[in-house]
């Protein structure tokens, strides 16, 4: 477990952990901007939105931040323990390129479409697309 100085993160998607270890603090893209953790963090739930999740990890000798790709879902703060449910989450480092055709397909998808929940779905995957494709340009 983590003392009063550490966190503990966990961040899971469907398909399996992503990553879980102690860390110093994280940050990550709630769905109306960024919010922050240190240790003692009051207990809270935030909705996620599509962008960058950013934990230093101090498991080693020295801290080092480690990045991941969120898409969607929720934090949980408790007792310098932090959870991220996602959609999707990857670490950067796993990420692929984002072949651009793929973005230009749907955005010829979202103009055509006009079921609006499948309109909005397809907006959430072109902005998974788009941020995934910036973090990769940012490493």
């Amino acid at each position: 477990m983590s003392d009063d100085k550490t966190l503990q993160v966990d961040i899971i998607s469907p398909e399996s952990p992503v990553y879980s270890g102690p860390a110093l603090n994280m940050s990550a893209q709630a769905w109306d901007g960024e919010v922050g953790i240190l240790p003692g963090h009051a207990p809270m739930v935030v909705k996620l939105g599509i962008g960058e999740a950013r934990v230093t990890d101090n498991s080693g000798p020295e801290p080092k931040v480690r990045r991941f790709a969120i898409k969607q879902g929720y934090l949980e703060v408790s007792h310098n323990k932090v959870v991220v449910l996602s959609e999707d989450a990857k670490d950067v480092t796993e990420l692929k390129g984002v072949n651009p055709a793929d973005i230009e397909r749907l955005q010829k998808e979202i103009t055509e479409e006009t079921n609006p929940q499948r309109r909005a779905e397809l907006q959430a995957d072109l902005e998974w697309l788009r941020s995934c494709d910036r973090l990769l340009k940012a490493m």
